[in-house]
């Protein structure tokens, strides 16, 4: 008789079934930080970003020099969608019926009605709480903030003098996966697959010296760059390090010398995602960014063609639950340790 391990995988349906994705939106994505962006997506006041996250419409709006608010994208009269243009406003003004809002969300004109019907501080649009770390922007539909301070001050603390504040943003490069975004995360949250699937990673990394490290909100995995086969900006770091931070519950920062990677993994449906990049680089050569992004777009769509295998597999007849290595994917188990307890 074969002895199971206490490390099962999560059940296969969980990939697939609309049930759980639903459950997760509710217990998990709503409580959740969200990365949005660079600060740079709206450097001037005014300066206003539609954006849907997890089917809930949202605004983020630069209201000072050095403060952003973020707002649900509704007006309160009668629910209507409010912007939809990335522009610099003054105010917002709903093309349904016409009310007008403030930057700060304060409801300054209610058309159709006389100051004697309604108090307009009752009508404010509903504001969305906002952080910013290193000149990138988080929201979150919750009121948790000690949960932010926590992950992002362990981060802050782990990297030392990794200093990423003249670091410029070059461009955003989005991939659509059939996937569920879980898979997404399990294939991240381990580097097991890397000498299989990642030729070219694999020369790059002294797989030798793979580490994962495990905290209460976050984990990470480290690995030392091989100095002859480092395709990353030359620096006099003698001994380089690629770090790969996952953020419960899609929030990825991968950090190698001279570029901050960040990833979004965002779930569109029960079987599929969209992963977007973020390219950060400390310096404006096109041809060392060229060759960095490059160099990661061939890494994405290695990771896309297997990660759609397993969402293929997963959903057939003959796969249930697996196994979990203690030795080699112990990020994944803390990454589906967290998930199993939102969800159960």
């Amino acid at each position: 008789m074969i002895k199971r391990s206490n490390r099962a995988t999560i059940p296969s349906y969980w990939y697939f079934d609309e049930k759980v994705f639903q459950k997760e939106l509710k217990y998990i994505f709503n409580n959740s930080w969200h990365l949005i962006g660079p600060e740079s997506l709206i450097p001037n006041v005014g300066d206003t970003y539609p954006i849907e996250i997890c089917n809930q419409p949202i605004i983020i709006s630069r209201v000072r020099e050095n403060m952003i608010n973020a707002f649900y994208n509704v007006c309160q009269h009668r629910g209507t969608i409010l912007l939809n243009k990335k522009k610099c406003y003054k105010h917002f003004q709903c093309r349904y019926h016409g009310w007008i809002y403030d930057l700060n969300g304060d409801l300054l004109k209610a058309r159709g009605f006389e100051s004697s019907e309604m108090r307009n501080d009752d009508f404010k649009l509903k504001s969305i709480k906002v952080k910013i770390w290193n000149k990138l922007i988080f929201i979150n539909f919750a009121d948790d903030t000690t949960y932010f301070e926590r992950v992002f001050d362990g981060i802050d603390k782990r990297i030392g003098n990794v200093d990423f504040s003249n670091y410029h943003y070059f461009e955003r490069v989005s991939y659509p996966i059939k996937c569920n975004w879980k898979v997404y995360l399990d294939n991240y949250l381990e580097g097991f697959h890397i000498p299989l699937v990642h030729k070219k990673l694999s020369k790059v990394l002294d797989y030798r010296s793979y580490e994962t490290e495990l905290y209460d909100d976050f984990s990470l995995q480290w690995c030392s760059i091989k100095d002859e086969e480092n395709p990353y900006l030359n620096t006099s770091i003698s001994k380089p390090i690629a770090y790969y931070f996952t953020v419960f519950p899609n929030i990825l920062l991968n950090i190698a010398p001279g570029r901050l990677q960040t990833n979004i993994v965002e779930p569109k449906s029960s079987k599929t995602c969209t992963v977007h990049f973020d390219y950060f680089f400390s310096t404006i050569d096109k041809e060392i960014i060229k060759e960095d992004m490059n160099f990661s777009d061939t890494i994405q769509r290695e990771d896309i063609e297997i990660c759609e295998a397993v969402q293929k597999g997963i959903e057939s007849n003959g796969y249930n639950v697996g196994q979990i290595s203690e030795k080699n994917e112990a990020g994944l188990h803390h990454f589906q340790s967290i998930l199993k307890h939102y969800l159960n």
